[in-house]
């Protein structure tokens, strides 16, 4: 007898919740009976009820199309809030949420879910972490969703090209975040975005989904993740800019320094250009001096605009108060002298026959200085057995300095006002020392005629006299 009673008294209860709702102005939510729902309701002092729901809830405001699922449910009507724990699961036409507990405060409709967070917004994107808050949109007010939450969550920013087919996903782990809307998001704390072509580390960053653009704040560095290409770039601040989708520039100010495998930048600003996701060109200046460096070479200047298509170095151009230098590459003769150009323009052209070895840096075939341009070389010597450099020195309008695999072969001089080819002292000082016999190393016969005696003799090279210099100097007027 006692079993239909109850529930005859629940079924009345679970008429009488929605009905007392909607009298006292609550958001029109109704509670969904199953077999195995318990619920209890108490009247407050205001005339309103708090209800309390346990065995699995179901709950569906019609009007704001909201679905609520949980183990229990919790409603103040004083508050208008909901308080829902175990398995929750929020659904919206285009948003969904899975936490363990879950409160819906429908006064300021605001959602605030904590344990094991999982949300997923209407363009794809979804959030995991220990706690969220929703806001839904109020006309007026509020006119976009947001969301915010902390204790480093992590977001997976989905996004489509100009063609709407989807792209690589990049995911956003920081101490803080937060979404307005589709295209908004703001990160702040330890933030790390890492995406399929590059990882990014900064304090903070603001990404604008809509106008393209991403910015990073103190202390930036991106990595590049390419096998065969990798580079980095760090500075104060990044700024990223795209189009249809695709990363068309990338701009480090204050401090910059750029690093690939061929060359690095330091300057107050380095704009890198980008095309179809592969390095093209990197312009560097700023009130201070911009300078590249390679493991032998180094450019200074106002500013450099290094080209470089499909990420390998092959111009760069240094303009105002260039200056260029060099370690001898000479196995010929040692020297701790370094080779230099300067000028008002340089421009180097570097080997643009592509290597077999592609993570091998280009080697400079070409120097061109351009206006009160001076170069100090230092050249392989005529007498080939001595080991202290002839030095080559030049002033002129314009001074072009040509490499061949041995270093220095030419170095041509327009508009001269001033040249120097001088050759290194003969004394014993400055002479290779002779490399004395190995006792146990066999004499070596392969050059022995088959009928005996000794090999002939070495012909000098080039005919009779002295051989062809390594390097020559000339001079033309204009």
């Amino acid at each position: 007898m006692m079993r239909p009673l109850r529930r005859a008294a629940l079924a009345a209860l679970l008429v009488a919740a929605p009905a007392a709702a909607r009298a006292q102005g609550a958001t029109r939510c109704n509670a969904v009976n199953t077999d195995s729902t318990r619920q209890f309701m108490v009247k407050t002092a205001t005339g309103r009820y708090d209800t309390f729901v346990g065995g699995g809830v179901i709950v569906r405001c019609p009007e704001k199309k909201i679905d609520l699922r949980a183990d229990s449910m919790e409603q103040y009507g004083d508050q208008q809030r909901f308080y829902l724990v175990g398995h929750v699961y929020y659904q919206e036409p285009r948003f969904t949420l899975h936490s363990d507990f879950l409160n819906y405060y429908a006064n300021d409709e605001r959602v605030v879910a904590t344990g094991h967070v999982d949300a997923t917004m209407p363009n794809g994107s979804r959030l995991v972490g220990p706690n969220a808050t929703y806001l839904r949109p109020i006309p007026v007010r509020r006119p976009l969703a947001q969301m915010s939450a902390d204790q480093r969550p992590t977001i997976t920013l989905i996004q489509q090209d100009s063609l709407g087919r989807p792209m690589p996903p990049m995911d956003v782990v920081a101490d803080h975040v937060f979404m307005d809307g589709d295209s908004l998001v703001y990160a702040g704390g330890k933030v790390v975005m890492t995406r399929q072509e590059f990882v990014a580390n900064a304090d903070s960053m603001f990404l604008d989904g809509r106008r393209e653009v991403m910015y990073l704040y103190r202390d930036p560095r991106i990595e590049g993740k390419t096998k065969t290409r990798p580079f980095t770039l760090v500075g104060i601040r990044i700024d990223l800019f795209s189009r249809q989708r695709k990363l068309r520039r990338v701009v480090a100010d204050g401090k910059a320094v750029a690093t690939s495998q061929d060359i690095t930048l330091h300057s107050d600003t380095i704009d890198l250009r980008v095309n179809n996701d592969v390095l093209e060109e990197a312009v560097a200046w700023g009130p201070h001096r911009a300078s590249a460096k390679s493991p032998a070479d180094s450019l200074l200047a106002d500013s450099l605009d290094v080209l470089m298509p499909r990420q390998r170095v092959r111009e760069i151009h240094a303009v105002g108060r260039a200056y260029a230098e060099s370690k001898p590459d000479s196995v010929k003769f040692h020297t701790k002298e370094m080779d230099w150009l300067r000028g008002d323009t340089i421009i180097a052209y570097f080997d643009s026959v592509p290597a077999r070895d592609t993570a091998s840096a280009p080697k400079i075939r070409t120097l061109v200085a351009i206006d009160s341009a001076s170069s100090y070389y230092n050249m392989a010597p005529r007498d080939t057995t001595l080991c202290v450099p002839a030095i080559s020195y030049a002033k002129g309008r314009r001074i072009t300095v040509t490499f061949d695999d041995k270093g220095v072969s030419n170095v041509d001089v327009l508009g001269q006002t001033m040249g120097l080819l001088a050759e290194p002292d003969t004394s014993a000082a400055n002479r290779c020392p002779v490399k004395k016999p190995d006792a146990k190393q066999p004499p070596d016969t392969s050059a022995a005629r088959k009928g005996g005696g000794a090999p002939p003799a070495p012909r000098p090279h080039g005919g009779a006299g002295r051989p062809a210099p390594a390097a020559t100097l000339r001079h033309s007027r204009r």
